[in-house]
């Protein structure tokens, strides 16, 4: 099945179109004006990353089989990424400072959280770490078992 995501600025909605029937399944709507920064999704959600100002914005879950939203985390995010199973995000709070934030896909929950330097410009993953590469020539490694950040 094939989807279709997109915004209307003027009505301020965000849509899920179901592409072979032109059907809609579902829309959002949202308080501000709204850019999609980035998409991702597995067999059950896609996974919005939107963008209304620099620190602000909200993450969405939406169901692929309705468009309806799962769930959803406020806030600024950017180098998101799905791994295995979790999501990683670059969350951006109102202060301004800089986290990675590993998310469980089903229901939002935040597993763990670590600052990191506004900076960041890459981050890869290894079997047990993830290997943090910064503008300034810095590198963190993080160590991590399964839902546990071991730092």
């Amino acid at each position: 099945m094939k989807h279709l995501l997109y915004t209307i600025p003027k009505n301020i909605l965000l849509f899920v179109l179901h592409m072979l029937m032109g059907r809609r399944y579902g829309q959002k709507k949202m308080h501000e004006p709204v850019a999609i920064q980035n998409v991702l999704f597995d067999k059950r959600y896609y996974y919005i990353a939107c963008k209304t100002v620099d620190t602000e914005g909200i993450f969405l879950a939406l169901e692929k089989k309705n468009g309806s939203t799962a769930w959803f985390i406020p806030g600024s995010t950017f180098l998101e990424v799905l791994y295995r199973g979790y999501l990683y995000l670059i969350f951006v709070d109102e202060n301004e400072r800089h986290f990675l934030i590993k998310v469980e896909c089903n229901e939002g929950n935040k597993l763990w959280f670590h600052q990191i330097d506004s900076d960041l410009y890459y981050y890869h993953f290894k079997e047990d770490c993830i290997i943090l590469h910064y503008a300034s020539g810095k590198k963190e490694m993080l160590q991590y078992d399964g839902k546990v950040l071991l730092r």
